[in-house]
This record gives C-alpha cells, sequence and structure tokens, in this order.
C-alpha cells in the first residue's frame, strides 16, 4: 500500500503511466500538456485529407480522399482529458487501485473524443461504392405488364467492404493517427434459393391481385392503382432468400401529392376598421395538415395485410387519412368579444425624399404589419410579423445601416426602409402606453426621423427587433395606412384609465464630425469627385416615458440614444489635388442632412396622448 501511495504523490497532478492515444503515451502529462498535446494533434489530423486508395484486381489504383471537414468531425479535447486523467481515479477505490497497478505494467489504449456526421461518412462510402463495385445477379422482382416477374439473369459480382472502411476511418479518427486506407472488392456469389424467389413472387403478385388501395378523408378519395402500388415493392437478398421491401422513397412522394389535396393553412378572420368599427375583411379558415409519418405506416400495413400469413392485421383495401386539424383563433363569431371598439392611439413619421425602393419597401412592410391582432398579454415581434425579408416577399435593395466589423456602413440590401415602419410603430406603442420590452436607436441620426431626435427604432433580421407587450385587457388590432408621404399606425382596442407621460426628447453632449476622407479611385477620371457618405454630427438623446394605471406604475423608464459623429467620404481620380467646383453627388440616402447647430435642441415631439 505504501507503493501505491508514494505513486498516487508522484502523479498527484499528472495522468499515471501507460495512458496513450494511438501512438501517443500521456502518462505523467498534467492536464494542461495533455489538452495542448491533444489540441496540436487534432487540429494537425483535421488539416490533412483522410487517404484512401482502392487497388483493383489488375494492380492498377485510384485515390479517394476525403477531408475531415465534410464529414464535420469534431474532437472533443476536455473530455478526451478527462477520460486520461480519471482512469485510476474512479469513485471505486478497488477499481482505482488496480488501474494504478495496470498502469506500471500494461499500456492502457483509449479512444479519442469525437463526433462525426454519419449520413456524410455513409454518403461518401456509397459515392465509391458506386464508382468501384460491379454488384452481383440475383433473383428480383420486376414489374412487367401488371404483373411481377423474376429477373434471371445471375452471376458473380465485386464489392467493396462499406462498413469495414467505415470502421478503419473512424479508428483513425479515435487514434488521431492518419495513415492510408487501401482497400480492395470482394467476389460476391448469387445465394437466394430459387424456390423461395419463386414463393416471395406469389406472395406480390397477391399484393397486386387485391387491387386498388382507397386513402379517404371526409368526401375526398385518393385511390393507389396497381402499377402504383407496384412502384412501392421492392426485393432485396438477405440470406438464401428474397426479401419483399417497400420504396418508401416512392411512398412519400405519392403521400406528399395527397398532402397538396389536402393541407390548409389554418386562418384567423381578418379584421378591418369601417367607422371606427373593427369588421371582418377576410373569413377564418380551419387548417389541416396531412399526419405524412403515419400515412406512411398504414400504407405499409395494409399492403403488408394482403400478405398470407399477415391477413387480417389491418384494413388492406381501405386507409382512414390522419389528418390533424387546427381551429383558427378569431373566427367571424368571436370578433365582437375581442373588445375592439376604439381607437386607442396613433403614430405617424414622414418620409418625405425616400427613393422609390425605399418607399416600395415601406409600403411592403406596412402591408404584413397591418391587420396584426394582439391577444392580451401577448409579446409582438416586429421582425417575427414581418417574416422574411428579402426579394420572395417582395422587397426591394436599399440602403440600410451595417456594422461591419468595427466599422459603421450604409449599403443596400433588402428591406431598406424597414426602420420607417418599426420606427412608426414605437411612436405609436408610446402614445398607446404600452410596455415596451425591445428597441434600439439608429448607429447614427437619420433624417427621415427627426425632429424629434431620439425617438427612432431601428430593425435588421435576426437583431435588432423592436417588440412590445399589450398590457391592455382587450385585443389591439394595428392598422397601417400611407397618406402621400406620410406612414401612420393607428391601434384600436378598449381603453382604460391609464395616462401616458412622454418628456420632450433632450439632446446633449454633441461631437462634431471627424474630419474629411478622401480615397483615390482608379475608375473615376482625373479630376472627378463623387460622394459616398454624408457627414453626421454625433449627439445623445434622452427622453423619459411614464404609464400609470389607477396609481399603479405600468411602465417608467429613460430611453437613452447615442448616435455617432461620421465623417464626409469621397472618392477622388486618381490623380486629383484639389476639389473641383461640380462634384457628383450620391443618390438620396437615408442619411440626414448635416446638423449646424451644436448646442442642444428641444424639437417637436408626438404629443402626449391619454388613452
Amino acid at each position: 500500500m505504501l507503493v501505491f501511495a508514494g505513486y498516487s504523490v508522484i502523479f498527484a497532478h499528472k495522468n499515471y503511466s501507460n495512458q496513450y492515444i494511438g501512438n501517443t503515451n500521456f502518462g505523467g502529462k498534467t492536464r494542461t500538456q495533455t489538452k495542448d498535446i491533444l489540441q496540436s494533434q487534432t487540429n494537425d489530423f483535421l488539416d490533412k485529407e483522410i487517404v484512401l486508395t482502392y487497388q483493383n484486381k489488375d494492380g492498377t489504383t485510384k485515390p479517394y480522399n476525403i477531408k475531415p471537414s465534410d464529414l464535420g468531425i469534431q474532437y472533443n479535447i476536455d473530455a478526451t482529458a478527462d477520460n486520461l486523467w480519471h482512469t485510476g481515479r474512479t469513485d471505486s477505490i478497488f477499481v482505482s487501485l488496480w488501474q494504478q497497478l495496470q498502469s506500471l505494467f500494461k499500456q492502457n489504449n483509449q479512444p479519442a473524443e469525437y463526433s462525426i456526421n454519419d449520413d456524410s461518412l455513409n454518403k461518401k462510402i456509397t459515392e465509391i461504392s458506386t464508382a468501384v463495385d460491379n454488384p452481383e445477379k440475383d433473383f428480383s422482382l420486376s414489374y412487367q405488364n401488371g404483373t411481377f416477374v423474376l429477373t434471371t439473369e445471375r452471376k458473380e459480382g465485386e464489392r467493396i467492404d462499406q462498413n469495414r472502411i467505415k470502421d478503419n476511418i473512424k479508428y483513425q479518427i479515435s487514434t488521431i493517427k492518419g495513415k492510408e486506407l487501401v482497400f480492395q472488392t470482394e467476389t460476391y456469389k448469387p445465394q437466394i434459393d430459387e424456390a423461395k424467389a419463386n414463393q416471395r413472387l406469389e406472395e406480390v403478385n397477391g399484393i397486386l391481385k387485391a387491387g386498388n388501395l382507397t386513402l379517404q378523408f371526409e368526401d375526398q378519395k385518393f385511390p393507389a392503382d396497381v402499377p402504383t402500388i407496384a412502384s412501392f415493392i421492392g426485393s432485396r437478398p438477405k440470406g438464401d432468400d428474397m426479401e419483399i421491401i417497400y420504396n418508401e422513397d416512392k411512398i412519400k412522394i405519392f403521400i406528399q401529392n395527397l398532402s397538396g389535396s389536402i393541407n390548409v393553412t389554418p386562418q384567423n378572420a381578418t379584421l378591418t376598421v369601417v367607422g371606427g368599427k373593427a369588421t371582418v375583411f377576410a373569413t377564418a379558415r380551419t387548417g389541416k395538415t396531412l399526419d405524412t409519418v403515419q400515412t406512411l405506416v398504414d400504407i405499409e400495413n395494409a399492403l403488408t395485410a394482403r400478405l398470407p400469413d399477415k391477413k387480417g392485421s389491418a384494413d388492406s383495401l381501405t386507409i382512414n387519412l390522419k389528418v390533424d386539424i387546427q381551429k383558427p383563433e378569431i373566427t367571424d363569431d368571436t370578433i365582437n368579444s375581442l373588445g375592439i371598439v376604439e381607437l386607442v392611439a396613433t403614430g405617424t413619421t414622414d418620409f418625405k425624399s425616400s427613393p422609390s425602393n425605399r418607399i416600395h419597401n415601406i409600403n411592403v412592410g406596412m402591408k404584413s404589419i397591418s391587420g396584426s391582432l394582439i391577444k392580451p398579454g401577448e409579446e409582438f415581434s416586429t421582425l417575427k410579423k414581418l417574416g422574411a425579408i428579402d426579394a420572395s416577399t417582395g422587397y426591394l435593395p436599399e440602403l440600410v445601416i451595417k456594422n461591419i466589423g468595427d466599422k459603421i456602413s450604409t449599403v443596400p440590401d433588402y428591406g431598406g426602409g424597414l426602420c420607417q415602419v418599426s420606427t412608426t410603430l414605437f411612436r405609436a406603442t408610446l402614445n398607446a402606453g404600452l410596455k415596451i420590452t425591445e428597441r434600439t436607436n439608429h448607429s447614427y441620426r437619420v433624417s427621415y426621423y427627426e425632429p424629434p431626435i431620439g425617438m427612432d427604432a431601428t430593425i435588421y433580421d435576426p437583431a435588432p427587433d423592436f417588440k412590445f407587450v399589450n398590457n391592455y385587457n382587450s385585443y389591439l388590432l394595428v392598422q397601417g395606412r400611407l397618406t402621400g408621404t406620410k406612414l401612420t399606425f393607428d391601434i384600436y382596442g378598449t381603453k382604460d384609465a391609464r395616462v401616458v407621460s412622454i418628456s420632450t426628447p433632450e439632446a446633449y453632449d454633441f461631437v462634431a464630425p471627424p474630419a474629411m476622407v478622401e480615397t483615390q479611385s482608379p475608375t473615376l477620371a482625373v479630376g472627378q469627385r463623387q460622394q459616398v457618405q454624408k457627414p453626421h454630427q454625433g449627439a445623445s438623446a434622452k427622453f423619459h416615458y411614464k404609464v400609470e394605471r389607477s396609481g399603479e406604475i405600468l411602465q417608467e423608464k429613460d430611453f437613452l440614444s447615442k448616435y455617432v459623429a461620421l465623417a464626409e467620404k469621397w472618392l477622388v481620380g486618381a490623380a486629383a489635388t484639389a476639389p473641383v467646383p461640380d462634384p457628383t453627388p450620391i443618390a438620396p440616402t437615408p442619411e440626414p442632412t448635416p446638423v449646424p447647430t451644436p448646442e442642444p435642441v428641444a424639437p417637436p415631439v408626438v404629443t402626449p396622448v391619454t388613452p
């Protein structure tokens, strides 16, 4: 015991002796040393290709190398180091002593902990198999003229052992030790017994003789005729037998076509406001979704029930399809119970001087928000309601503000102008006294939103978002409208006793724009100049927001905004040395005109509303 005690003391902060991964002995290494070695070895392994060489029987070879990144290989350095460390340090004192004793005389090989995408590995090896194999031919099913027949050509074939190759690759990964894997094909002879093949032939033809398979839901019927059923059936060797199998890919295509005739997206009754009262604009629609997984099982069970030893196990002629029903939350009959009886608040912004693409995007975004029905206690996400912001949803490229690295840039992207939508919605929700849960100001001041300063809300998928919670007892309906160059959101519901206070925004800590930046451009003629960024004055702003109801403070906070200063930027012809009288300005942008007044201002603000 004294020997073991001394051994434990010596290796108190080290792995016990003879702990190996591959050819590397981690015995006597500290945890830090172990991790450093593992990190170096795994990085080296992942940087190199896994080398596979096919050796043909005529002596020729062909490489089939695989990049570790294509297999999604990831090593778990911490877990591997822990495994090495815990050898000889288990919860059982007897196991620990036994492992310590073994470590003095015997090499203990352990695998590295890793993860791999098995689907990718299978795909790679299958691709090699397709290129190399010349499979044997054996009895199989062939559908001809309304019935199955047996193919009679039988001969030897050559195939690689896919499982062995995959095991060898995984062994290399686990030992962090790469070397060339040489593989060959092996000879496979036909094995199916002819009598068994004929028995299976009789069984599958029995499936066809049972006739069509009818799938039904409510008053809809979908027949699968005999040729379709035949396409679902296949065979494969299984020892000396021919196994009947179902082609699930073909069945899934059939089911997908069924889904197109059954599935219906649920839709709430869409509301609009006429004469200050909510009314139905589009009626509600019940949703229906075919259970495709259960349908696949039902089809296979119905066909199996046609086999002699399975008769009666399921209905072999008719399938009652399982369809999930989704009832709309808001129906035509429930509208009167929602409490949408009056205008609660309004918010408006002006997008004057916006380019055509920006106006188009504002209109698309407004229509996505308009008609939103928000139940009591629900948090509304502007980005979630807008959905995909790309060409597929009707948006056009327009200038947006992006933080690229440590630089702020204004670049074209789909949905430029949607911040007009989120800013207008922000002001409407403030006036309604709603609980604001997420709001972010723009990186720099934007003229479309001033005055007032500091009351803008930027959005960009996936973040930042603008969110708020309906803290009224009634549903709220958001309706949008465009009037000339003004965007308005009206919020309808049932007013309560809340009082909303919004202070006049205060601007402070003004920062002058940095010095003008000129960049030589080989694309401009000598002496030509093009402005690519206007100067922006930096500033901070804040306003106080307080919502009370019957003596209870629902929300009180200061909304703070900080806007950076940006330099004026020009591209100049390569040999230009001085400004020319007529610079070529850039197209209208969502940026503000330079702010000349350096002292604090008190611009107009949305009038506080007491709903």
